[in-house]
């Protein structure tokens, strides 16, 4: 049936979910912007972890061990297909026979190389644990603007209320996340939000 409120004489239903968001830990791209070395962190095409950065993901999955350890019950990983997201989701979650899936729409905001991604069909043979079916063989916008992230960021909440899980992690990139949530996030880092969407309805019978 679900939960059901009044707004103004209009009755919506309250959809809630208990949502894990992670910026993915240091990629190489990130260790030569914080070396001033701009130009070769921009054209590093969708860059692997770091070092540091594999270690950023063992320290956040002893965080996430002891979140699951506590009850709570994560549903589904959904994952951005680039490199560090992938790697940062693997690293944290895996082995808890939880499904993984990749969706290009919590991908980084795509103005450099840095944030172009690699085709489908090569993740799939690299990454058969994860699910790419939604995913285009091309899924990233070498003509993102700011209004094209707006809209992505908005087809993304619309997608996510439409899932039945009560419980998701969401391993996105710094730009994506600040146009979602208006946060910012450093590398590696976890915020858990809860969040309420009331969809509008007819209100026969209620």
């Amino acid at each position: 049936m679900g939960s059901y409120c009044k707004v103004n004489g209009h009755t919506y239903k309250k959809i809630e979910k208990q949502l894990l968001f992670v910026r993915h830990a240091e990629g190489f791209h990130n260790s030569l912007f914080d070396e001033k070395r701009v130009h070769e962190a921009v054209n590093i095409r969708d860059p692997e972890l770091t070092p540091l950065g594999n270690c950023q993901v063992a320290d956040l999955r002893k965080e996430v061990d002891a979140l699951i350890a506590s009850g709570v019950k994560i549903e589904k990983i959904v994952v951005s297909p680039m490199t560090r997201t992938l790697q940062t989701a693997w690293g944290t979650f895996n082995g808890y026979n939880i499904p993984f899936q990749a969706n290009h729409l919590v991908t980084e905001y795509s103005d450099a190389p840095c944030n172009y991604g690699t085709i489908r069909s090569k993740l799939e043979k690299m990454w058969p644990q994860v699910d790419f079916a939604t995913v285009p063989e091309v899924w990233w916008n070498e003509d993102e603007n700011d209004v094209t992230i707006t809209l992505r960021a908005k087809r993304f909440r619309e997608w996510l209320f439409k899932q039945p899980e009560k419980c998701l992690a969401i391993v996105s990139h710094a730009g994506f996340l600040h146009e979602l949530l208006q946060e910012p996030f450093r590398n590696c880092e976890l915020k858990r939000i809860n969040w309420i969407h009331r969809s509008r309805r007819q209100a026969k019978g209620l």
